[in-house]
């Protein structure tokens, strides 16, 4: 039985895999994978041959007859290094490549409540969109052709959500009732059954030239700061396009976005504030931790971001037509950026992938919560961070500059620095609100202690320092927007 099950995995690897290499013969999985909370990925060294175009049609036969799987082979060897970095060939006419597949099996996933299942879901069906519909667009509209060096190159991608997630029913729907019927585990079983989809993607791993790390360098922040500058100014001022993303990917863009989140973690938010100030203040003698900690306005900091979440998600949620509205990453922390090597010339811009909770934001969302998992607070302090949010700043000008052609019109674009330090504010209040309410809550020196070396994390939930620099800005920026809101009278 488990040998059958394997073989029919094999198969359905295979086809997917032809989508790049039409023909393909053979492939090898390493032992290691990437496992995420939302989707798990490996890298595929695929066997393809140029001049035996028949090889694919035997194996593709081959898997219509069950039992029969063709020429994969499933061993836990390491992947072989291609010798020009991409490519490798041998005598009898085989060539090899490496690859990447990211991969979303719905049934992985029935540990988590509905609401949270159908975010994963969700996630997958935002990113196959983003690359299969919205980048053709994009790339259309970049007369420059400088965005497409900043994407990665996707081979195939495809999702089946059928009876899970209706294919009209909104990212931001997280009241969507759930589909399975109550306590009919079978039938749970049925409706999951086969459901999910892939992304299947060239490989960026060190043999390529590009790398992923956490913390990072400002050099190395500035540089994923360019390339996600270069995707905002791709859609911004363009409103026809903006509501097609609006309406295929999701209003509110942002894996924190408070429409997107279980209302338990805003419902808990005093309870958890209060819990991670009695497990870190005065810790060790922390003679800081206890100074911030125990200041009047920071003993009240859970109630008070319970207070302003709604107003503040609701300033970051811009309408299409919004001047300052745009596509935004969403999950724009280190990890989701693959930086060149500096030692492959062939390599010089950063590549941006995961683009799972992409969506209608303000620009400054994706700036915030990338400087707060790449930077460790002795590069911020001391104009390290306003440095990162100009060097964004000058980036995007430059190319909504080069997009709108204002060197011939003599009439230069420009993000007035006081708007953005207000989308900037409001955009680390939004993110304290989410790390508040979804990890703090059972925080403790231990678990950060575990995490620290965690690249995936981000700084501020493995980094005392981190936290508590985070905490003083936080502090600081929600009295802004609380004398905001009172004197709105809302």
């Amino acid at each position: 039985m488990m040998g059958s099950k394997s073989n029919a995995c094999s198969q359905e690897l295979l086809s997917i895999l032809a989508h790049a290499l039409p023909t393909i013969v053979s492939y090898t999985l390493p032992s290691e994978r990437v496992v995420q909370a939302n989707a798990e990925g490996t890298r595929v060294l695929a066997r393809y041959s140029s001049t035996l175009s028949e090889k694919f049609d035997t194996c593709a036969s081959a898997a219509d007859e069950p039992g029969k799987g063709g020429d994969v082979e499933h061993d836990s060897r390491l992947l072989v290094t291609a010798q020009d970095g991409q490519h490798s060939h041998n005598e009898s006419g085989i060539e090899e490549t490496e690859l990447f597949i990211k991969r979303v099996m719905a049934s992985s996933y029935t540990h988590k409540t509905w609401t949270d299942m159908r975010r994963t879901l969700v996630y997958l069906r935002t990113e196959v969109r983003f690359y299969n519909e919205i980048v053709p667009l994009l790339l259309a509209g970049d007369s420059s052709g400088v965005l497409q060096k900043y994407l990665p190159k996707v081979h195939h991608a495809d999702y089946n959500l059928n009876g899970l997630v209706p294919e009209d029913s909104p990212s931001t729907d997280a009241k969507q009732l759930s589909p399975f019927p109550s306590n009919d585990e079978q039938a749970k079983g049925e409706l999951l059954k086969e459901k999910g989809g892939y992304i299947l993607l060239q490989s960026l791993s060190p043999s390529h030239g590009y790398f992923q790390d956490s913390p990072i360098p400002l050099e190395q922040s500035l540089s994923c700061l360019t390339a996600v500058a270069e995707l905002h100014a791709s859609a911004w001022g363009n409103v026809p396009l903006l509501q097609t993303i609006h309406d295929r990917l999701s209003s509110a863009g942002g894996s924190y976005q408070l429409q997107f989140r279980n209302p338990k973690e805003l419902q808990n938010m005093v309870a958890s504030w209060e819990y991670f100030c009695g497990q870190f203040a005065g810790l060790d003698g922390d003679e800081r931790s206890t100074k911030i900690l125990e200041k009047e306005s920071v003993v009240k900091l859970g109630q008070r971001v319970f207070d302003m979440a709604e107003y503040v998600s609701k300033e970051l949620s811009p309408q299409v037509d919004d001047e300052y509205a745009t596509l935004v990453h969403g999950d724009y922390k280190a990890m989701n950026v693959f930086l060149p090597n500096k030692a492959d010339e062939g390599n010089d811009s950063a590549i941006m992938i995961d683009f799972s909770c992409t969506g209608i934001g303000y620009g400054m969302s994706d700036v915030g919560m990338h400087i707060v998992h790449a930077n460790l607070p002795a590069d911020l302090d001391n104009g390290g961070e306003e440095r990162l949010v100009e060097g964004y700043l000058v980036a995007l000008e430059d190319a909504m500059n080069r997009k709108l052609g204002s060197a011939e019109s003599g009439k230069k674009w420009t993000y007035p620095r006081g708007v953005a330090m207000r989308h900037y504010q409001l955009a680390c209040i939004d993110y304290l609100r989410f790390i508040l309410g979804r990890f703090w809550r059972s925080a403790t020196p231990e678990s950060f202690e575990k995490k620290k070396a965690s690249k995936n994390t981000t700084l501020i939930n493995r980094n005392l320092d981190s936290a508590l620099r985070f905490i003083e800005k936080v502090d600081v920026y929600l009295e802004v927007f609380e004398k905001e809101k009172t004197e709105r009278g809302v």
